[in-house]
């Protein structure tokens, strides 16, 4: 493989990680502020697809890369959506938010990152493969399925009007609207940049994460989505370094470890369910991937399964904590 490609891989990493990074572009904190009633990451999430929707036709349709079918496997889209959901949490972020964070400074992310990394392998070439092959092979099996051009820019179109809309709003540095199109075009990009390298898929976090342990273990892996990430990585520290100077942020021990715990949750659920809230969400719904919409339907309700029982364990701390200061 030439170096040009693998350059356009460091590049669009950068460029995602940095535009994540400045608006503050993570489903962790996007899902349970949703709870609350604040969806301004998720509207950029879903003007990033809307973008992705309305170019992906004509880079298709160009020949500049080839589209991709996502199975849809639902036991393993529940299975692996909700835990993938629920491990967010303890990890800090989610699979490209834990990335981006690292490179902004956050201790905590690196082993939320290492969990990832061993949670993944562990389920897809490891000891826990068939726990993954059997979710996978259960039910029947799905009939190849992609959008018309025609039904894409159509709901891509429909899907802009519908964010015009909107209520304006900021997350991080940034408007929802400016992360939206940032991502959503960056997103678009990867499709012929990764193709470049005869890789058949926009953008995705878990293969090159993946990828770096295999690195380490003398390993056949994808230098692509190995240096997609670290590009990632590069983009958050550059976003951090543009908003100012650069301070490293560590948890205690007790708090290392949930990063590293709820990072195996992340790694082991996006091997189950075939991707992440990237892999799945914002590449896979562009695509209107039935599986896509499975995933994601269950990281949503893993997420707020794990943000109630955070609110209910926090209950009785702050009944006492009343009752001690009357």
């Amino acid at each position: 493989m030439s170096m040009l490609p693998l350059l356009g891989a460091l590049g669009i990493g950068a460029a995602f990680g940095y535009g994540a990074q400045r608006g503050a572009f993570c489903m962790n904190s996007g899902f349970r502020n949703a709870l609350e009633g604040d969806w301004t990451k998720v509207k950029a999430l879903a003007l990033a697809i809307a973008v992705q929707l309305v170019v992906l036709p004509a880079i298709f349709a160009t020949g500049l890369a080839r589209t991709a079918q996502l199975p849809l496997r639902p036991l393993a889209a529940v299975v692996g959506g909700v835990l993938f959901g629920f491990s967010m949490r303890w990890a800090g972020g989610c699979a490209a938010g834990v990335w981006y964070k690292l490179g902004a400074g956050d201790v905590g992310s690196l082993l939320a990152v290492l969990g990832m990394a061993l949670g993944a392998t562990a389920l897809d070439t490891g000891p826990l493969a068939a726990v993954r092959i059997s979710l996978h092979e259960a039910g029947a099996p799905s009939l190849p399925w992609s959008p018309t051009p025609l039904l894409s820019v159509g709901a891509g179109l429909l899907l802009l009007a519908a964010m015009w809309r909107l209520s304006s709003g900021k997350a991080g540095g940034w408007s929802w609207r400016r992360t939206g199109t940032w991502v959503g075009i960056t997103a678009a990009l990867a499709w012929p940049l990764s193709a470049a390298a005869g890789r058949d898929f926009g953008l995705a976090v878990t293969p090159g994460t993946t990828g770096l342990l295999s690195l380490v273990a003398g390993d056949a892996f994808s230098a692509w989505d190995a240096l997609l990430v670290l590009g990632v990585m590069a983009g958050g520290w550059l976003a951090a370094r543009h908003a100012g100077p650069l301070a490293l942020n560590a948890p205690n021990p007790a708090g290392l470890v949930k990063r590293f715990v709820g990072g195996l949750g992340l790694g082991i659920g996006a091997s189950i369910a075939s991707g992440c809230t990237v892999g799945q969400g914002l590449t896979g719904l562009a695509l209107l991937a039935p599986s896509s919409f499975m995933v994601m339907a269950a990281i949503f309700t893993g997420s707020a399964a794990a943000t109630v029982m955070a609110r209910l364990a926090d209950t009785p701390a702050r009944v006492i904590s009343s009752s001690a200061h009357r």
